[in-house]
């Protein structure tokens, strides 16, 4: 019986090992902030895979639109916006621990697929301000 205690302890000591460390890789995970200490914000897209193109919506809220840049190289399109104003953490989140971070702008690099063409992409924001951006796949040959 003490042999199948001590692999009852084993076994409890190693689940609650792996509780702690997935708890350390999702607070990891949280830290790899959709944010950056210099004022840069992530903003959040899905892609869309169509039979001749690839639809890309951002969505840019409190984004000054007139600011986007949005440039495409083979592998990747690079977008950039500044935000209409300042946003500090603490406005949204009430007393931040440590440093406060204002963000001032966003900018992501949303990887394209290997037959995308990005020479001929086109870019619309709506109303909303969610980009729009149509990237042609490339005919196979």
């Amino acid at each position: 019986m003490a042999a199948f205690e001590e692999m009852e302890e084993f076994f409890e000591r190693l689940r609650k090992r792996l509780l702690r460390e997935a708890e350390r890789l999702l607070a990891e995970a949280a830290m790899q902030a959709d944010w950056t200490p210099d004022g840069g914000l992530r903003p959040l897209y899905t892609v869309y895979e169509y039979p001749d193109r690839y639809i890309i919506l951002v969505d840019m809220a409190a984004a000054d639109t007139s600011t986007l840049n949005v440039t495409a190289t083979e592998d990747k399109l690079i977008l950039e916006a500044r935000l209409e104003q300042e946003l500090r953490l603490s406005d949204i989140y009430g007393n931040v621990v440590g440093r406060e971070v204002s963000l001032r702008y966003y900018r992501h690099e949303i990887p394209l697929p290997e037959d995308a063409d990005p020479r001929n992409i086109k870019v619309n924001v709506k109303p909303n301000k969610i980009v729009e951006i149509v990237v042609p796949r490339r005919r196979s040959q």
